[in-house]
């Protein structure tokens, strides 16, 4: 070898080893991953940072640095559950890592837990400890008094910060913000005045103080200090995007046009599509999706405006142009999150429910704290009727993104539909308290309040709101709480005042019927059925309602022809045909009514509805068998429908006595106090020679719902444990409401 030769390759190895050395240096490693990771969160791409700081956090164990760099991250990225334990990790390795304090304190003072609140008030302290006179730190632990229902301390502690600093604009937001919802208005602008005076060239200031003049519905003077921000900032966006709103508001579209246009044009702003998104809010949706194109095409390596443009496409009826856009999308990168998430909202809307969950899975398994992705989940689990696992998926939801008050108010109406208004209550008043004012919150709240018959309070909260706005949903409240209290006059007027706008509200034409029966008026109450279906003769939805309706009020025939009119308008209404095949067998016509299920089933196998009718009709007809198969196949298609549990396990208690009990079992454990339900237990216990936890079960339905036939069945109980002065108690019960019940239960 020569020398040459020879030196070259001992430089060689030498430049290796010191590359190889520096890239095993952890405090260089970890640098360099931080870096990459600020960068990434720079360009708000938070995903590529959090994994940029999830790696620099493997360098140096004891460093808190990448921890707190990956809990902002994480909350940047609206992934709450992520940010909680990565910031508690850094304040762990660093508990005088002031900035993951603060941020982790103020996570936990959202919290409605006192243990949680304590802990956040601690760390604090800690912090405020070696910062006496943080305005931040004195904010959050003013929020955390009120949250602790300490309202003076909390204004204390704000007081403290505007003493200190008077022009920190948190602070006096956070004070004018309480005093609003202390309904003292007066004050809030007051001391936001006195920010705007304390800051005249902070736009975020007149910003402020706007917001709460929307609040107030001031329109001029917020409309004025938007403009007042404008003149300090000319590139403000939040106050330019008010401006529009409040402009499109107000019908004045000419100058919102002009609003959205100057702030699609900010260099820097990333919102060149809010002129196009104006555009599709006001109806121009041609004109919007022409402008998404130009975008699109303009800003090729923009995959937000790739997607964008596949919304449009959705929202224009162009359907196979989006599924087209996103297919070539996920075919460059099969793991894009927001093109599946999009497909499958696309595939939930067309009924492809297996398609949609398929990418809702996909989804999951890359970004498993996207609110999205669990609302889509629960979504599909309502369409395939597992209404707890929906539950869980709105819970979820939730869980990530707490200020969405309309999957706040989905979950407390699934909870009221279940029959757990308590639930329903205490997933409302959980809501962050901004949206506590709302119409819509206080709406939703009532109906937990009605479903825990809580009549006096929900009433004084209706009151207020109707003060406020003639609220249709406040009005049919208004009007339930006076058909409870026999108010039939005052419950009429309140549903005619809603027809008279929505003569197709199926709720108030209910709540107005069922009030001019209860004074007694059963013409009135057909009058008013018929001019709603007539005004509404090209609704399905409505004309089966009145069939209904028409039915239990004595018109079979015209309940026919309402029924018939349904299905003239959409022949593959499905309840119209299960309403049809209802009234056949009522009448008699038991084959036709099987064939309409049969089609019905045909052409939607998973119709829950069908199966059950079905099954009550071969149970009526004596066909325990045919019954039995059809409860059996709802349970397949959903392990938590309560009907469908209770038949089967009624009916298999001669049988198969554990299998019945299974599902007994799962159906209480769904709906607890149901007397069906407790009175089919007692069936299976008997039949299984448990006579007295028989005997339990059925006091417990009969003293619930006292029929024939929950009667007769106790009565056989309390026989066979020899208490024989409860069982003719029971049985001449029985009889006196039923004298057939002994022939028609005669299996006991």
């Amino acid at each position: 070898m020569t020398d040459r030769l020879r030196y070259g390759v001992v430089f060689l190895c030498s430049f290796t080893i010191l590359a190889v050395g520096c890239s095993r240096d952890p405090a260089v490693n970890e640098a360099k991953h931080l870096a990459r990771g600020k960068k990434y969160f720079a360009q708000k791409d938070y995903q590529r940072a959090i994994l940029e700081f999830r790696t620099a956090s493997q360098f140096k164990a004891q460093d808190a640095e990448p921890w707190y760099q990956l809990g902002i991250s994480y909350l940047a990225a609206k992934q709450i559950a992520q940010a909680v334990p990565a910031l508690r990790k850094a304040t762990e390795l660093n508990p005088n890592h002031k900035d993951a304090q603060l941020r982790l304190a103020e996570l936990m003072v959202q919290s409605q837990q006192p243990e949680v609140l304590a802990d956040a008030v601690k760390r604090l302290d800690q912090v405020l400890a070696v910062d006496p006179g943080d305005p931040d730190v004195l904010d959050t632990l003013a929020i955390a008094d009120l949250r602790l229902r300490k309202p003076e301390d909390a204004s204390k502690l704000l007081q403290q910060a505007l003493e200190k600093f008077p022009a920190h604009l948190r602070s006096s937001a956070t004070l004018a913000a309480m005093q609003f919802l202390q309904h003292d208005p007066q004050s809030a602008e007051g001391t936001l005045q006195k920010a705007v005076a304390q800051a005249p060239k902070s736009a975020d200031a007149a910003l402020a103080l706007a917001h709460l003049y929307v609040m107030e519905n001031k329109k001029p003077e917020a409309e004025a200090q938007l403009q007042r921000a404008l003149q300090i900032d000319p590139a403000n966006a939040r106050a330019l995007m008010s401006l529009g709103a409040m402009q499109l508001d107000a019908g004045e579209t000419a100058a919102a046009d002009q609003t959205y246009r100057r702030l699609a044009a900010l260099p820097n702003a990333n919102l060149s599509y809010v002129h196009a998104a104006f555009l599709y809010r006001i109806g121009k949706k041609d004109e919007a999706t022409a402008e998404l194109e130009k975008l699109a095409r303009s800003q090729s390596g923009d995959r937000s405006a790739r997607l964008r443009l596949a919304a449009a496409y959705a929202g224009t009826g162009r359907r196979a142009d989006a599924m087209k856009y996103l297919a070539a999308l996920l075919q460059k990168d099969s793991k894009d999150a927001d093109a599946l998430l999009l497909r499958s909202r696309l595939y939930l809307d067309a009924g492809q429910v297996k398609e949609a969950e398929r990418d809702l899975q996909s989804v999951q398994h890359v970004r498993p704290d996207s609110p999205d992705m669990h609302y889509g989940l629960s979504r599909v689990y309502g369409l395939q009727g597992l209404e707890r696992n929906r539950r869980d998926q709105l819970s979820d939801t939730l869980r990530i993104d707490n200020g969405l008050l309309g999957v706040r108010i989905e979950l407390a109406k699934s909870y009221i539909a279940a029959g757990q208004a308590t639930g329903a209550l205490q997933v409302l008043d959980a809501a962050p308290a901004m949206q506590k004012s709302s119409l819509r919150w206080l709406g939703a709240r009532n109906w937990a309040l009605l479903g825990l018959n809580r009549l006096d309070e929900a009433e004084v909260i209706v009151a207020a709101g109707l003060a406020r706005q003639r609220n249709s949903e406040l009005l049919l409240q208004h009007g339930l709480i006076r058909a409870i209290k026999k108010d039939f006059a005052g419950a009429r007027a309140d549903a005619e005042e809603i027809l008279k706008t929505n003569s197709a509200n199926i709720s108030a034409l209910s709540l107005a019927i069922r009030a001019a029966i209860g004074q007694r008026q059963l013409p009135a109450a057909l009058a008013i059925l018929r001019e709603s279906a007539a005004k509404n003769d090209r609704s399905p939805l409505l004309q089966t309602a009145a069939g209904e309706w028409l039915e239990q009020l004595g018109q079979p025939g015209e309940a026919r022809v309402a029924f018939d009119r349904a299905k003239s308008i959409n022949p593959h209404y499905a309840p119209a045909e299960l309403a049809l095949a209802s009234l056949d067998a009522k009448q008699g016509s038991i084959d036709s009514a099987r064939r309409t299920l049969a089609a019905v089933i045909s052409a939607e196998p998973r119709n829950e509805g069908a199966h059950l009718l079905l099954a009550s009709i071969e149970y009526q007809n004596k066909n325990l068998a045919g019954a039995l198969a059809e409860y059996q196949k709802v349970v397949e298609l959903n392990p938590d429908n309560v009907v469908a549990l209770n038949g089967a396990g009624y009916l298999l208690a001669a049988q198969d006595g554990d299998t019945a009990l299974k599902y007994a079992q799962h159906a209480l454990e769904l709906a607890p106090g149901n007397p069906n339900v407790e009175d089919t237990l007692g069936c299976i216990y008997y039949r299984k020679g448990l006579y007295q936890k028989a005997a339990n079960f059925l006091s417990q339905a009969s003293a619930a719902q006292p029929t024939a036939v929950h009667e007769f069945h106790l009565a056989m109980s309390y026989s066979k444990v020899g208490d024989f002065a409860h069982a003719q108690d029971a049985m001449a019960k029985a009889l006196a409401k039923d004298p057939n019940v002994t022939k028609t239960e005669s299996g006991w």
